[in-house]
């Protein structure tokens, strides 16, 4: 009576920019980027009803016209996965970033005269605009030529190109794009220990005197209350 598609990948990435391939069809195509491509494999679907749980194994096959080994595969799938937790991990700390800045701008307004304080938020602004940074324009997912110091932004834009790459075809990822995409992984590293410096040292010691002031403390967890500049919801058409 009813029937749920599979698409033969999982969840989409968080991404700062989702759109329609040139090819879409209004209604039947999915916002890119997509989720990891499932492998070859025996699955388990399960459907759940007033408590009860049945299930029915599933075999996804390779396309017999394909010859690409299981090796190269899991290859092209390790490194779809990396790059969607790399976007994933980028969009959540982006958000945390943001909302910080939007914290100390509201502190800024209320503390006319406490230079000493302003000056501290200010500084810690300053910090945060740098790894917040912002999106490179782009032409059909070709980034801009010449490269620049990663940022959030960037992070979450690059991986989404790396996710592309390793989709593009059926097989291992080309030594250029490992090599790519290791740069991302390193890039990613020294930004989260940017941004883990700040949240759990810089920040602590600003939010005392921000309590001297009465005023209340800065929460890098504190929900941004809107969505990141650039994700849509999917309600556009082709």
């Amino acid at each position: 009576m009813h029937r749920f598609v599979w698409d033969l990948h999982y969840p989409a990435p968080k991404a700062l920019e989702q759109e329609f391939p040139i090819a879409a069809i209004v209604h039947n195509t999915p916002l890119m980027p997509r989720g990891v491509r499932a492998l070859p494999d025996s699955y388990t679907v399960r459907l759940t009803v007033d408590g009860k749980s049945y299930t029915q194994p599933l075999t996804l096959k390779m396309d017999p016209r394909i010859h690409t080994s299981l090796t190269d595969l899991q290859k092209q799938y390790e490194m779809e996965v990396g790059a969607v937790g790399g976007m994933n991990g980028s969009y959540e700390s982006l958000e945390q970033v943001k909302s910080v800045r939007v914290q100390i701008k509201d502190l800024l307004k209320k503390i006319p005269g406490k230079d000493k304080l302003a000056k501290g938020l200010t500084t810690l602004d300053d910090r945060c605009a740098e790894l917040e940074g912002a999106k490179q324009h782009s032409f059909y997912g070709v980034p801009s030529s010449g490269k620049q110091p990663e940022n959030f932004s960037t992070l979450n834009q690059d991986f989404a190109t790396m996710l592309a790459i390793a989709d593009s075809a059926d097989a291992a990822p080309t030594t250029q794009a490992t090599s790519a995409y290791q740069d991302l992984e390193q890039s990613e590293t020294d930004l989260r220990r940017r941004w883990s410096a700040i949240r759990e040292r810089d920040i602590p010691d600003l939010n005392k005197a921000i309590t001297r002031a009465a005023l209340a403390p800065i929460d890098p967890a504190k929900p941004l209350g809107e969505q990141l500049s650039g994700a849509s919801g999917g309600d556009d058409e082709p």
